[in-house]
């Protein structure tokens, strides 16, 4: 088995912090998202034969940072030179020999998440697999519906979501796991055809779309339980993530109450201090928003 890890991005949400930097070299409680995860890859060995890592925005910073971290695997990286005008399609269009010769472990490299995520993922008999969580108010991007099976039904991006059926979504958390066999027959044929057809400034998650509408798609979802991941965007994706993972609980509240906004963007947490008027909106002001919405 072998990992790709994409990250060619250049971050731009988070301002001063990928300036001279590329997106997974910033920091939460003071270290960088790359090394977590490579360590947490790392610590797969023998297992897990190969790191691949695709690069392209501060590229040659992130090479020399990664050399200097104590990785046993063997580690190998792919260049996006076209990374400020591409999307992540392209990027794993560029490593699609890897994919073509070894059960792969898929990782964008932005994420943040505890050793439990990828051990469910390899724990599960299924060769190919896409972690999904329970959509929660704080999420974005796109998100998956699925039937008893857990075979995905559907991916929505986000200009489809359609908030009358949150109920029924589960988020993608940019995981998953390609079987060799899946690579060859699916993935990569379909990811070709669509770079070709719609070009390289598209998510590779469009190609998993379409794959799900075949009648034997050959993926399907692992729900997550109570595993602790988070995507970080911002600044404030950085902030919060910051407490999700310290491991001081004094300080986890502590960073938790000094956020703007109370506790409203942590999965399942309740907060007690919240004030509810149960009377308010009433009746007559939701015909009025609704008769001058538009």
């Amino acid at each position: 088995m072998q990992a790709i890890i994409l990250a060619a991005g250049m971050g731009k949400r988070l301002g001063a912090l990928t300036r001279n930097n590329t997106k997974c070299m910033v920091q939460v409680n003071g270290v960088t998202l790359i090394e977590r995860m490579m360590k947490q890859l790392d610590r797969l060995s023998p297992s897990l034969e190969k790191i691949v890592i695709v690069t392209g925005y501060e590229g040659e910073k992130l090479k020399t940072f990664l050399s200097r971290l104590d990785i046993s695997t063997p580690v190998e990286y792919v260049d996006n030179p076209l990374y400020a005008s591409t999307n992540n399609i392209y990027s794993l269009y560029l490593a699609k020999e890897h994919l073509l010769q070894d059960d792969t472990l898929l990782f964008e490299s932005d994420l943040i998440f505890e050793d439990s995520v990828i051990d469910a993922l390899l724990r599960h008999p299924y060769p190919s697999l896409a972690l999904v969580a329970k959509f929660e108010s704080w999420m974005d991007g796109t998100v998956v519906t699925l039937d008893e099976d857990d075979n995905i039904r559907q991916f929505i991006p986000g200009s489809k979501f359609s908030y009358k059926k949150k109920t029924e979504y589960f988020k993608t958390v940019n995981i998953y796991k390609f079987s060799r066999e899946f690579s060859r027959t699916h993935y990569v044929p379909f990811l070709t055809a669509y770079s070709k057809a719609l070009g390289n400034n598209e998510y590779y998650e469009q190609v998993l779309r379409v794959i799900a509408l075949l009648d034997k798609p050959e993926i399907k979802a692992l729900r997550l339980g109570g595993e602790a991941w988070y995507e970080i965007d911002d600044i404030q994706d950085l902030d919060i993530a910051a407490s999700i993972f310290t491991p001081d609980r004094e300080e986890h509240l502590r960073l938790m109450e000094s956020r703007y906004g109370g506790y409203w963007r942590y999965p399942r947490i309740r907060d007690f201090c919240y004030l509810v008027n149960p009377y308010f909106p009433n009746k007559r002001l939701m015909s009025v928003l609704k008769a001058n919405f538009e």
